[in-house]
């Protein structure tokens, strides 16, 4: 497939925290992918709605959850199976400039099997 076809890998962020999900969202735009936000379940949540899927989800191929912010229930549904699109929790950690990055503490999906093409923080 020709370079200018391809479509760039999508990431979704959520966090209740816009500062960290600005941030988040910035790490990723820097590796080169696009990025969705969602400010997670405080809003109307089609995943604890009831809706087997989340339109965000239909979007993106990583989703990236501040595990400070995500409630037990979405959790439940986050990782259940038969769910394709890789998810990953992270908590927030600040950088040497004060930045919020994600530290990737694990991965909730059957896709985890094909890999994590995430972000790998800088120590």
């Amino acid at each position: 497939m020709p370079a200018e076809l391809k479509r760039p890998r999508v990431a979704l962020v959520v966090s209740e925290d816009a500062d960290v999900r600005a941030d988040w969202a910035r790490c990723f735009e820097r590796l080169g992918l696009r990025t969705l936000r969602c400010s997670g379940p405080g809003v109307l949540c089609a995943l604890l709605a009831g809706d087997a899927t989340c339109p965000l989800h239909d979007e993106a191929d990583l989703a990236v959850y501040d595990q400070s912010t995500i409630a037990p229930e979405l959790t439940l549904r986050l990782i259940r199976p038969r769910r394709t699109l890789p998810i990953a929790f992270a908590k927030d950690r600040l950088n040497a400039e004060g930045r919020h990055e994600p530290q990737i503490t694990s991965l909730a999906s059957e896709a985890q099997e094909r890999g994590c093409f995430g972000y790998v923080p800088v120590r």
